[in-house]
């Protein structure tokens, strides 16, 4: 029962150039919205968004937007099913448990002088032909080489997860006969780069993935081929989209990054703070399993919330001038913690390595010489949404 009339907005129609101003409408309004498309629940603040996060009342949406697209079987919801995205309860702390344990701090840490050298290239490249873009390509190289995919492959499981990207939100009947077919076809490509692996095993993600033991016990082989197939298309679009979105949040205002790339310290902070102006992910879906009473409105058990990170992101009871740049905010101890990555059960497991190649992107770019600039008016930029919001172009100049 809901005891406060609640705004309605359109958050999956608003991704685009007035996603802003259409959530500060809405936080003025209230700490709550109510989402047009799903009848979700929008909480806006960035203290509600942290807690319900962590919050065990609060659980995945599981497979409700495959019930409401009417997708009762098949090897689209037989993979979507078994994701750490969908999953709760004992099997999900197993998977997570297992996976957590290759996904090591020190295997991405060994991969950053190699994200480095494909930022420049990626950046060099874009450059030559006047759209920084292409550069958002680094997530998903980077996924694949911390996996072990062989070089050269990299297009083709762009396809892919292009294909899978929409997955986490509602789709037209076309995406979903590409996502069927792409699951398929990455699923049997994995399938046998995994059995090569097991019987020639390398440095790589895949060989991890595959030796992972807890408690004695491991992934199985068809477990491991879900985990990898999941992480490429969570690797490819969140990574894939916030890149650009820090790329142009960057050159808007790159006299204020003056001296950043000298400064490790604030340079990550910046790169933070580009994340903050410009999230890619807008909201995390989640399920009421027990009612919840927040800000007068009671939402009963079975209710969709989406936690809106790009509203928390600029709360400002949480952030000082919520809407200006602020390179060193992330270096004072007193700041407010970034949700981009998702809190608690469900926090992202690839942040440590989508952050680093949304760093070392924003870097090579910075750092390009000549100095590169947008050749037009950020408002004038279209923005684009499969899973993550990114803008379609950044056309750049050197100068």
């Amino acid at each position: 029962m809901t005891t406060t009339e609640l705004l309605p907005i359109d958050l999956s129609g608003s991704w685009a150039l007035d996603l802003h101003s259409v959530l500060a409408e809405a936080a003025a309004h209230g700490p709550l919205a109510t989402d047009i498309a799903t009848g979700a629940t929008v909480v806006l603040r960035q203290h509600d968004v942290d807690a319900l996060a962590h919050d065990p009342r609060l659980e995945g949406i599981g497979l409700m937007l495959f019930d409401m697209m009417e997708i009762p079987e098949g090897p689209l919801r037989d993979w979507y099913s078994r994701l750490m995205f969908t999953t709760e309860g004992d099997y999900h702390r197993r998977i997570r448990s297992l996976v957590s344990r290759a996904f090591t701090p020190r295997s991405v840490g060994a991969l950053r002088e190699t994200a480095a050298d494909m930022a420049v290239d990626a950046v060099t490249t874009a450059r030559e032909s006047g759209d920084l873009l292409a550069a958002s390509s680094l997530g998903t190289r980077m996924i694949c080489r911390l996996l072990g995919v062989p070089e050269g492959d990299d297009a083709v499981f762009t396809k892919w997860a292009e294909a899978l990207s929409p997955v986490f939100f509602m789709m037209t009947p076309e995406q979903i006969a590409d996502a069927t077919t792409a699951i398929v076809e990455m699923q049997n490509y994995v399938d046998e780069l995994a059995a090569r692996r097991a019987n020639d095993p390398g440095d790589d993600l895949i060989t991890s993935l595959l030796a992972a033991e807890a408690d004695g016990e491991r992934l199985t082989h068809a477990e491991t081929v879900t985990m990898i197939a999941n992480l490429l298309v969570a690797g490819h679009d969140t990574a894939g989209s916030q890149i650009p979105c820090s790329i142009l949040t960057a050159l808007q205002y790159r006299d204020e990054l003056a001296g950043a790339l000298d400064d490790a310290a604030r340079f990550t902070s910046a790169v933070s703070e580009t994340m903050r102006l410009e999230p890619s992910i807008p909201a995390i879906p989640r399920t009421t399993v027990a009612p919840i009473e927040l800000h007068g409105t009671t939402l009963p058990a079975g209710s969709m919330i989406f936690l809106c990170i790009a509203a928390a992101c600029r709360d400002e009871s949480a952030w000082p001038e919520p809407d200006r740049f602020d390179a060193a905010r992330f270096t004072r101890p007193d700041s407010a913690k970034l949700l981009n990555f998702g809190a608690g059960t469900h926090y992202c497991l690839g942040t440590a390595l989508a952050k680093m190649a949304v760093e070392e992107a924003v870097r090579a770019v910075l750092a390009a010489d000549p100095a590169l600039q947008l050749t037009e008016d950020p408002a004038d930029i279209p923005w684009r949404q499969v899973l993550g919001r990114s803008p379609a172009r950044l056309l750049v100049t050197a100068n």
